[in-house]
């Protein structure tokens, strides 16, 4: 079973905290959403309000259209992954794996029959005898989600799920925990403060940010087209350029609006001093060259001060582009350059350039 998700105007606040304003929110059936934010953006009370952790002083949380904000967490059938996992230490993994049963009473017969099915489709079978103690943290990872759908939840959260693990295990654990979410086909609410981990794993991608929501949208829709700047450098590296009166992007063929000017620094490339002048192009001092495995990030200031980063290739000759050396960078591809309409946050970037 699966449903859909509705969040309707909902507030919340906290001692004198207004931590949610007035945020609302549709998630269909069987979709991924992850709602990324930083520290204190409220993704994790919206969490809390989904699962009935914390009330709501305002607004509507519906499941398949029937309001639920005053049902108690043990009667909205939700699973929930925490960041600790949770386990119980007492407890074998298959006992915790099919503890929700036990607190619905379903007999011993039908609790081991689901806990082993549930380690199976985790990639755990015949270790339901084991201790959580024996297992490593991936392994404890996929046990808490083995516990969390054993239930048949309509919806599955995600509290940080990632957090604990280092980077190699949270990128398996990443496709593994997708791969799940797919074969189920549950309806899944993600909190994460990682860019790689929402973009990896998500149908969709809310921004969170004081409170609020910023931007819902795909993957590719928020890093290509972020609608301010703020999605923009929140979301992976962004070269944020004002456009207000033609300058930086005069030579931009078809940008005609004043605002913000978003170029991905992979959009960059160096151009040679004997190559003819692309539609757009900027010139400058090198300040930075660092190696990062698969590529070389190069970091330039142009005359008027302002800073340039740009992705270049591993396998490129960068031996010419010693610090302090002339180079010039263009974006070759007009398409890839993002317009954000002039507002005011734009208007004072463009003015503090």
């Amino acid at each position: 079973m699966t449903i859909a998700l509705s969040i309707a105007d909902v507030n919340v606040t906290l001692g004198h905290n207004h931590v949610l304003k007035g945020v609302s929110l549709d998630v269909e059936p069987g979709e991924f959403v992850t709602l990324l934010g930083a520290s204190g953006s409220g993704k994790s009370t919206l969490l809390n309000v989904i699962a009935g952790l914390q009330g709501v002083d305002s607004g509507h949380v519906a499941f398949d259209g029937q309001n639920v904000e005053n049902r108690p967490p043990q009667k909205r059938n939700v699973g929930v992954v925490f960041q600790s996992y949770a386990l119980f230490p007492h407890m074998s993994i298959g006992e915790n794996v099919s503890f929700p049963l036990l607190a619905a009473r379903r007999p011993a017969k039908d609790r081991k029959a689901v806990a082993e099915q549930m380690l199976a489709l985790v990639q755990l079978p015949g270790m339901a005898d084991r201790s959580p103690a024996s297992l490593s943290g991936g392994q404890r990872q996929r046990v808490a989600l083995a516990r969390a759908l054993a239930s048949d939840p309509g919806i599955l959260l995600l509290d940080e799920p990632m957090a604990a693990l280092d980077k190699q295990l949270r990128e398996h654990m990443q496709v593994e925990i997708t791969r799940i979410q797919r074969q189920v086909g549950i309806t899944t609410v993600s909190v994460t403060h990682d860019q790689t981990e929402a973009l990896t794993m998500s149908d969709r991608v809310a921004i969170m940010r004081d409170g609020r929501l910023v931007q819902v949208a795909s993957p590719e829709d928020l890093y290509r087209r972020p609608a301010d700047s703020y999605v923009a450098g929140f979301l992976g590296e962004a070269n944020l350029l004002p456009t207000l009166d033609g300058r930086i992007l005069d030579r931009v063929e078809g940008v005609d609006a004043d605002g913000t000017a978003v170029i991905r620094p992979e959009d960059l490339t160096i151009v040679r001093d004997d190559e003819a002048a692309p539609a757009w192009l900027v010139t400058g001092t090198v300040r930075l060259l660092s190696f990062q495995g698969n590529r070389f990030r190069l970091e330039l200031e142009t005359d008027a001060g302002r800073r340039i980063v740009c992705s270049l290739p591993s396998a490129m000759d960068v031996s010419s582009l010693t610090v302090g050396s002339r180079a010039r960078l263009a974006c070759r591809d007009t398409q890839r350059v993002h317009i954000i309409p002039l507002t005011e946050d734009t208007a004072t970037l463009a003015v503090a350039a």
